[in-house]
This record gives structure tokens, C-alpha cells and sequence, in this order.
């Protein structure tokens, strides 16, 4: 059994507010750390309300909260020299951001993590 050797949490929040003078935009609010014990909270949270499936993109499902307007995912890889990569995905979206695209968003982060996955000697 292989360990989890990297963890990558992303989060976007989508914005109601204006920053510096720049328009409003949800790639300027992508937060990625790299803690295992907000992974492990998603996904004890998640496990506990599975929420509405919506899509899936290269095998990721993401799913819509139930309470909430949030989407979210994770899913694990196999990485080079026996490591494993945990990665969880969590996007809020309000109200002022009703014509952003759930699935616009997740595929732009999935494909920035299969990024850096790669790069992982």
C-alpha cells in the first residue's frame, strides 16, 4: 500500500466584489494549498453528504452540495517512484456569478493539476 505523498486542495471562490480596479473574475480568486487536514475535512464532509452528481471530466466527478451553492470533487493518482497524490476540489459560486460555468471552472483546475503532477519527480 502506497502512502499519500502529495495533497493539493483547491478552492475557488467566486467573487461579488471588485479588486484593485480589476474586473471581478474567478481566476484571480484560485486558492491551492497543500494540507492534508483540509483534505481529510472535505472529504469527511463530503462522505457524509454526497451531494447531486452533476458531470464528470477525465474521470473526476464533481458534484453539486445540497445545502449549499458549492461543487465539489477529489480524486486520487498514482504518481511516479511509487508515490499517490490526493487532490480535492472545492468551488463556490454566489449570486452575482450566475454565468459562470461549474464545468469552464473544474476543467481549468483539473488540467493545472495534472500540471503539476507531472512535474513531481
Amino acid at each position: 500500500m502506497t502512502a499519500i505523498t502529495h495533497v493539493h486542495n483547491y478552492t475557488v471562490r467566486c467573487p461579488h466584489y471588485q479588486e484593485n480596479q480589476k474586473p471581478a473574475d474567478w481566476h484571480n480568486h484560485i486558492e491551492v494549498n497543500h494540507s492534508c487536514e483540509i483534505a481529510l475535512n472535505r472529504i469527511t464532509k463530503w462522505h457524509n453528504n454526497a451531494g447531486s452528481k452533476l458531470f464528470e471530466i477525465d474521470g473526476i466527478t464533481i458534484r453539486k452540495a445540497d445545502k449549499e451553492e458549492a461543487y465539489f470533487a477529489m480524486q486520487s493518482s498514482r504518481l511516479k517512484h511509487d508515490g499517490h497524490g490526493l487532490v480535492t476540489f472545492k468551488v463556490f459560486l454566489d449570486n452575482c456569478c450566475q454565468d459562470v460555468s461549474v464545468n469552464e471552472v473544474m476543467e481549468y483546475l483539473i488540467k493545472d493539476y495534472q500540471q503539476r503532477i507531472t512535474k513531481i519527480d
